[in-house]
């Protein structure tokens, strides 16, 4: 893992000095798209609204300044994707030599202006609040990792919260394919949400992604708290604030956070890339387990963590050949640390179990009898039991129908049963899950 080295450079390449609009209000655009207002610009460009007259819509117009790079690998990245916490792309125009992209138009308010309103009336985010944006805003986060892209600008601003509960991130500008992340010669992105590898532009190739899981420490720092974890006058100067000591202390600004919920923000912000949550899907898995586990005691600093113990991991093992279930167990105490697992041998059962406790983990076979693991996933999914738990699909012989339904029901993760099974399910539980503890307690 390389080091961060200090920035070398100050901030962003300087834009073109900018016109007053791209676009006017009332111009036609490619004979299909009529701008009808500015919704807003900023460093890279603006964005319009228009009417699409061809399919009678609203959609948003964005454009970047004269000068700056095309708005094609943006394009090409956003249609890459479908969630509902990403912006749908519908076309790639030009219309007088300007390159315009045409989106999805989100009507709603930039998490930046709803914190700031709620901040400045003398009020806060309820926890259930703050950690339900933040596990929407990562589940997107995850679909763009998942395409070996990195966003690299994850901040409030660039982030919409909808009038039905969407929480959608924006601006696609600077995102980059993983293998290009380490080429780069200009700082890019919003210093205070920036990870210290990206201020002084030392990001190793494959590991762009968890500067974008810094950058979702940051902002979940900021909604816990109302206040940025760092704050210094220019990049070598925040860089070294960064890597000077913890943060503040997020229970001394705000008492009734969990410590598991602060232990885990506190991990998102450490200056090794190492040592945070190793995928977004971990991240947003472990802001829901700390909430449910509601930890009490107060906060150390990161370097004092390893000496509280962690809560056990409630896992269920659903897998009717009972050497296979202990064999699993095994390996998830061996990745996870402190875990207590229940088995149940049959879907059946495995429906009871999760209806009397919602497990954190499932380790699931899709070949059982009575009811099989994907009939058990619809049956969850119509009754919406255990939404936050990591489900780990393990089978012997799943087929290519298999894995497109499992990804259908929002299973991201599969395992096959043999050669390398431990190293893969380790793999697994490891991206989904996060890490550390020590015990192991088998029921069933």
């Amino acid at each position: 893992m390389r080091r961060s080295t200090k920035p070398a450079r100050p901030g962003h390449p300087e834009p073109p000095p900018a016109p007053q609009a791209i676009f006017r209000v009332g111009e036609l655009l490619a004979g299909v798209y009529e701008i009808s207002a500015l919704l807003g610009e900023g460093a890279m460009g603006q964005v319009f609204e228009a009417r699409d007259h061809d399919l009678d819509r609203r959609v948003a117009i964005k454009a970047a300044w004269p000068g700056l790079p095309s708005l094609r690998k943006e394009a090409r990245a956003l249609a890459a994707f479908r969630h509902p916490s990403l912006v749908t792309v519908h076309a790639l125009g030009e219309h007088h030599d300007v390159e315009f992209l045409v989106m999805e138009r989100i009507y709603g308010v930039s998490l930046a202006a709803h914190m700031a309103h709620r901040f400045e009336a003398g009020g806060q985010f309820a926890l259930e609040e703050a950690v339900g944006i933040l596990v929407s805003l990562t589940e997107g986060l995850a679909v763009v990792h998942r395409a070996g892209l990195a966003h690299r600008d994850v901040k409030p601003a660039n982030v919409m919260l909808t009038p039905d509960h969407r929480v959608v991130l924006m601006d696609f500008g600077l995102v980059l394919p993983e293998f290009e992340v380490e080429t780069q010669t200009n700082v890019a992105g919003s210093p205070a949400y920036m990870a210290p590898e990206a201020l002084s532009n030392s990001v190793s190739a494959g590991a762009g992604h968890l500067t974008d899981v810094y950058g979702l420490g940051v902002v979940a720092f900021e909604l816990l708290t109302g206040r940025l974890p760092f704050r210094a006058q220019g990049l070598v100067a925040l860089w070294e604030r960064q890597h000077s000591g913890p943060p503040p202390a997020i229970l001394s600004l705000r008492a009734d956070v969990p410590l598991a919920l602060a232990r885990v923000v506190g991990e998102a912000l450490h200056p090794e890339p190492g040592e945070r949550p190793q995928s977004a899907e971990a991240f947003a898995w472990q802001l829901e387990a700390s909430l449910r586990r509601n930890a009490t005691r107060s906060y150390e600093p990161p370097e004092s963590l390893p000496t509280v113990p962690a809560p056990a991991i409630d896992l269920l093992i659903v897998e009717d050949d009972p050497d296979m279930a202990r064999i699993l167990a095994f390996y998830a105490q061996q990745a996870l640390g402190s875990v207590r697992s229940r088995v149940a041998v049959d879907g059946v059962e495995a429906m009871g179990l999760v209806r009397e406790r919602a497990p954190d983990v499932m380790l699931l076979d899709l070949h059982m009898p009575k009811m099989n693991g994907i009939e058990v996933l619809m049956q969850m999914r119509g009754e919406r039991l255990a939404e936050g738990a990591a489900v780990i699909a393990v089978s012997a012989g799943a087929q290519r129908d298999d894995i497109q339904l499992l990804h259908q029901l929002g299973i991201h993760h599969f395992v096959s049963k043999g050669q390398d099974l431990q190293h893969n399910l380790t793999e697994a539980l490891l991206t989904a899950c996060g890490s550390p503890a020590r015990s192991v307690d088998v029921e069933g």
